[in-house]
């Protein structure tokens, strides 16, 4: 799968005064007022990934694509701690993601479906790393748009949801 990051340097720092939620944990609600965890997307081509939640932490990384969803699963004033879809973390700056939903393509090529449901007719067949618009999400389905063709595929097969997540 293609890399959307640069790795740049590797350091630790501990944060205080968190909203955090961790993996088996209830959705809290953020100090933003909106839910931890939850899916954004980037809403530049360039945006810096720092080990801490203010700008002089050092830059962990660089994603270099608009739209990739990552996770969040901290807040400290306006910064984002995230997860990407390769399981690494770190600090973004709230106004570089966008509310947007997308799904991130993770396994080999995907058939998206006409319908939500098995043996369905193909609408459209998406490679793994391909980003693509999430539409509506319901009984372990997701509606995708890839560049204006739709079509659904299960939850599992796309990185971008959580589990069982519900929403049009």
């Amino acid at each position: 799968m293609a890399r959307w990051r640069i790795m740049i340097i590797l350091l630790l720092f501990p944060g205080a005064g968190l909203t955090v939620a961790t993996a088996g944990e209830k959705t809290v609600m953020g100090k933003s007022g909106y839910p931890v965890p939850r899916y954004v997307s980037l809403a530049k081509n360039t945006v810096n990934v720092r080990t801490g939640p203010d700008g002089k932490y050092p830059i962990i990384w660089v994603f270099k694509k608009s739209g990739l969803p990552v996770k969040v699963i901290a807040e400290y004033k306006d910064w984002r701690k995230i997860v990407d879809s390769e399981g690494a973390t770190g600090w973004i700056w709230g106004p570089l993601l966008s509310s947007r939903r997308t799904g991130l393509i993770i396994a080999e090529r995907q058939p998206l479906l006409k319908n939500p449901q098995k043996d369905q007719p193909v609408a459209v067949i998406a490679e793994a790393g391909v980003i693509g618009k999430i539409r509506r999400c319901r009984k372990g389905w997701c509606e995708l748009d890839i560049n204006g063709f739709r079509g659904w595929l299960r939850q599992s097969l796309f990185w971008g949801t959580l589990d069982g997540e519900i929403f049009d």
